[in-house]
């Protein structure tokens, strides 16, 4: 037994041995081979010893190449310096060129000073510092580099280039350069093959046209498509424009921006918001979706207004304009309004209502088939009402005071309407009072009439024409003597606030239930927020 377990313990030991003979082999490491030189001198008194090869050295390590004018070689730490025109190949593609090397023959790294140049296919490094790992097949370098590829040219502090995955990793005071634009940045990657740079930290890109600004995304330098995700901005000379991501297609001169997005138009006040917005034509063109508001602001007051889709183009004159399509509706302090559609023209700063449109204002309720709104100097001016116009306005719990014509201008003064000019079928239903005592019901027809009202209320009729009216006691008014024909109020559907313009409730005219009194009232409900 005791001669059995000897003879395991004995192989057991040979195994060890074997195994440790095979990893020290293995982790020794192959010396510097100088292939040639013109001159050799050993210096032996020198601590450590060297020997020191002068003129057309060619030096071999493995599958490096490397040459110089003359070179210090140190055996016992299997190391060298070389001095002047320092030419090393790695990989048969990687070619590297300074005026000093210090070379690790154990590591297989070298460091470089001087005149550096890194060269691997297209792509050119050149500092004053670089360390490369002849290994992993990475250049460092930490004290300023540039890089040059076919089209951009980069320059950091920091810089380390991954040869073998054909990456260039910079930091600290990035610059890129193509013929497009200038791009600066804290922390930026570069694929030298597919072109793409992806950006890290703050990072600003100047153009000729915008500046974009992101803490995150990628460029392709090469098709000019980008994305962005973080706190990035886009300003132009006409805009800012803000948004959770951008896509941009310079060639295309398409952007696409999702999510919280912004779009800041400074020269006019003007600002859209929503969660889409595509721009076209290097901005010229825009549309925003989801949750769209057009926000205007005023020294006085601010605009609000949402609709299912905004949009913002020129007309022929090439002046700006804007439209809201479908479910719209505004806000305003002294003014609110619905409609199917809207366009607010820079030209003559008109806002012009289609299709169904009521505006509130000053307690009255106003209807047409079309509303213009014509401001100056960021005040309105005039309403323009065209086509089965009508205001209402509520006298108390039972009477309305209501005109009605063909169409109709309102004249605006400090946000006032003080007179209302009735063009063509002019009718008038008003309840005059004396000491805040109504007296009765007036009803006059007249083709045109002028009316001036003055603290919201009516002050004074002038018919233009002679009219045909009666004044009608209190006590012999029925029911249907108090409505002129198509009377609808409508105060359901008016917004109390800019937070109810996302709250959209069907609205028909009473004219059309008229036309056809089986059509139906539906009343879906739209919500979004400011």
């Amino acid at each position: 037994m005791i001669s059995t377990a000897n003879r395991y313990i004995s192989i057991l030991l040979t195994s060890i041995i074997c195994l440790y003979n095979l990893s020290a082999s293995a982790q020794k490491k192959s010396k510097v081979d100088i292939k040639n030189s013109d001159v050799v001198q050993f210096v032996r008194n020198s601590d450590p010893t060297l020997n020191k090869f002068l003129g057309n050295v060619f030096i071999v390590h493995g599958d490096i190449k490397m040459y110089c004018d003359s070179a210090y070689q140190y055996d016992k730490t299997n190391t060298l310096e070389a001095f002047g025109k320092v030419h090393i190949i790695n990989a048969d593609t990687v070619h590297i060129y300074g005026d000093y090397l210090k070379y690790y023959g154990n590591t297989k790294y070298a460091e470089l000073r001087n005149n550096v140049k890194l060269k691997n296919k297209s792509v050119t490094v050149t500092t004053q510092f670089l360390d490369f790992d002849m290994t992993e097949s990475v250049g460092y370098y930490f004290n300023g580099g540039k890089i040059v590829d076919a089209d951009n040219i980069l320059t950091s502090v920091v810089g380390r280039y991954y040869t073998k995955q054909e990456m260039l990793f910079f930091k600290d005071s990035v610059k890129a350069v193509t013929t497009d634009y200038t791009l600066y940045s804290d922390t930026l990657k570069y694929n030298t093959v597919s072109k793409v740079a992806f950006i890290l930290g703050p990072t600003k890109i100047v153009g000729e046209k915008e500046t974009l600004y992101s803490e995150d995304g990628w460029y392709n330098t090469e098709s000019n498509i980008s994305q962005f995700f973080k706190n990035t901005r886009l300003d132009t000379k006409s805009y800012q424009i803000k948004g959770d991501s951008i896509y941009l297609d310079r060639n295309n001169e398409l952007a696409r921006i999702f999510d919280n997005v912004e779009l800041r138009d400074t020269a006019n006040n003007l600002i859209l918001k929503g969660n889409f917005l595509e721009t076209f034509k290097n901005n010229e063109e825009a549309l925003m979706t989801d949750s769209a508001v057009f926000i205007q602001y005023t020294e006085g007051d601010s605009l609000f207004l949402h609709s299912d889709t905004l949009k913002i183009d020129k007309d022929t004159a090439h002046f700006e304009r804007i439209k809201a399509f479908h479910h719209v509706k505004f806000y305003r302090t002294d003014m609110q309004g619905i409609c199917d559609s809207l366009v607010y023209t820079m030209q003559d700063s008109t806002i012009r209502l289609f299709n169904d449109p009521v505006i509130w204002a000053q307690g009255n309720q106003m209807v047409a088939d079309t509303i213009g709104i014509e401001t100056q100097n960021e005040a309105i001016r005039y309403l323009h009402f065209r086509g089965s116009s009508f205001l209402t306005a509520k006298e108390d719990t039972t009477f309305y005071n209501q005109i009605k014509g063909k169409n109709m201008l309102g004249h605006v003064k400090d946000n006032k309407l003080y007179k209302l000019d009735i063009k063509g079928n002019g009718e008038t239903l008003y309840y005059p009072e004396d000491k805040g005592i109504i007296m009765g019901m007036n009803i006059a027809k007249s083709s045109n009439i002028s009316i001036l009202i003055e603290n919201n209320k009516i002050d004074k009729i002038i018919f233009l024409k002679k009219p045909d009216g009666n004044m009608h006691p209190l006590f012999k008014i029925d029911e249907k003597m108090k409505f002129l024909k198509d009377f609808q109020w409508l105060e359901e559907y008016q917004p109390k606030s800019k937070e109810e313009i996302f709250i959209w409730k069907e609205y028909i005219p009473i004219r059309e239930l008229n036309a056809s009194p089986k059509k139906l009232i539906k009343k879906p409900i739209k919500k979004g927020t400011l």
